[in-house]
């Protein structure tokens, strides 16, 4: 299966955006060119424009670069209007009450998944996840769930992005990708955290995917209530977005 898809100029930039605002650190120029597969002159130029308009700050000792202050006005803006703020919260409250465990919300951006809301588990060992954190699109049932149901030229991007483009790899990872949107939901474990397992199912507005549901514990309590859990996320899913 071949279906190729190159990012346009705008959608790089947002890359490499994308990339200084998931780093756990400031980044260098350098980095970010082997990271993003460009060449270092043009992460220059989208350096620039993003300093410019103050989504990055630059570090003048280090070279590095970090996420800038026009975040903040985002950041604001989000949490004053988006529709997600209450009803997404509601929901994951109620999953989390269901299934006793952390219970969390993630839509696709880039080529990465992006916790926007989440509950804690009262437990006293329980999976770490913040929101704001995000995960490669490859790794964790959130992220394999939203990936199954992506565009086919978005799937191959992504795909393509984390080296897997041909051959046998890429035809596991497709069947892999069918199987979740069959079943209309993922499970893992230790994909992110190690003995950590997540049960994920997407969530539509009409027909497009627009996030996914999840819930994530240790491996050996999810083991133990596997059915009731997937019971639990695919109902919250269903009730998702809120209006």
């Amino acid at each position: 299966m071949t279906c190729k898809y190159k990012l346009n100029s705008n959608e790089k930039m947002l890359q490499v955006l994308m990339h200084i605002a998931s780093s756990v650190e400031p980044v260098t120029a350098q980095l970010l060119s082997e990271q993003t597969g460009m060449p270092t002159s043009s992460v220059y130029r989208y350096l620039v424009i993003l300093r410019n308009w103050n989504l990055i700050e630059e570090s003048p000792r280090h070279s590095c670069y970090s996420i800038g202050p026009a975040a903040l006005q985002l950041l604001r803006n989000f949490q004053m209007f988006s529709p997600l703020s209450s009803g997404v919260h509601h929901v994951l409250k109620r999953l989390q009450q269901q299934t006793g465990e952390m219970a969390a919300y993630l839509v696709p951006v880039g080529f990465r998944a992006l916790c926007t809301a989440r509950i804690d588990s009262p437990h006293a060992l329980r999976c770490a996840y913040e929101e704001g954190q995000s995960q490669p699109l490859i790794c964790g049932a959130s992220s394999k769930v939203i990936l199954a149901h992506l565009p086919t030229q978005r799937v191959m991007a992504t795909l393509h992005h984390f080296g897997i483009s041909e051959g046998e790899m890429l035809e596991s990872w497709l069947k892999e990708l069918a199987l979740i949107k069959r079943d209309g939901y993922a499970i893992s474990t230790s994909e992110f955290d190690p003995g950590v397992s997540g049960v994920s199912s997407p969530v539509f507005s009409g027909n497009k995917l627009v996030g996914a549901v999840s819930i994530m514990a240790p491996e050996d309590r999810v083991l133990k209530s596997k059915n009731k859990i997937i019971f639990a996320v695919l109902q919250a899913a269903r009730v998702l977005p809120p209006e």
